[in-house]
Formats: structure tokens, C-alpha cells, sequence
């Protein structure tokens, strides 16, 4: 499970619709993704600068909001997904003892 607790900000109304303006963001967090193919890929996840506008002036059933964000593209040789798997550090494959050559 992965939460969004990080992300701070201030949230006011401009032209009837809320808007949040996103102050302390998540910068650099590990987490692993699965694609729809089932693959498992580590990243290191971020949201910095962002800019949420809301469909209406209050939170209600069917409310949405969206904006635009930046993400540092940060991913690393040392990050390590749960396999232990890694660029520069742990294990290359998701064996337990490769065989004799």
C-alpha cells in the first residue's frame, strides 16, 4: 500500500472552483510498479509543484480535480526493488544460486 501523506499544501476557492497549491511534496520515494504485463519496475516516485483545480467550489459526490506537476526524473543505480534487484548493488537476477558453468 502507498500513500500520498507527504503531499502539503493550501487549498482556497478562485472563480468558484477549490484550488489546491501543493507547498511540501514527496521527493524520492522508492516504490515498485506493476506493469499490465505482470513485469515488477523500482522508481523513485515524486511530486513537486503542483497545481490541482477542482469542478466545483466544495468537495461533494463526483468531485475531480487535476493539474500539472513536475517529476525530477531521480531513479538510481542504488535503488533496489523488493527482489533485491539493482543497477549498481544487489543482485543482476531473481535466483537463488545461479547454476555452474
Amino acid at each position: 500500500t502507498y500513500t500520498l501523506k507527504g503531499i502539503e499544501g493550501s487549498i482556497k476557492v478562485d472563480g468558484g472552483n477549490i484550488v489546491f497549491v501543493e507547498e511540501e511534496g514527496i521527493d524520492y520515494a522508492p516504490t515498485t510498479v506493476q506493469l499490465p504485463g505482470g513485469e515488477r519496475v523500482p522508481f523513485l516516485f515524486t511530486v513537486k509543484e503542483l497545481v490541482a483545480k477542482g469542478n466545483g467550489g466544495s468537495f461533494k459526490p463526483g468531485f475531480q480535480m487535476g493539474g500539472d506537476f513536475s517529476v525530477p526524473s531521480y531513479r538510481t543505480g542504488l535503488f533496489l526493488d523488493p527482489k533485491g534487484r539493482g543497477g549498481t548493488t544487489g543482485y543482476d537476477m531473481a535466483v537463488a544460486l545461479p547454476g555452474l558453468q
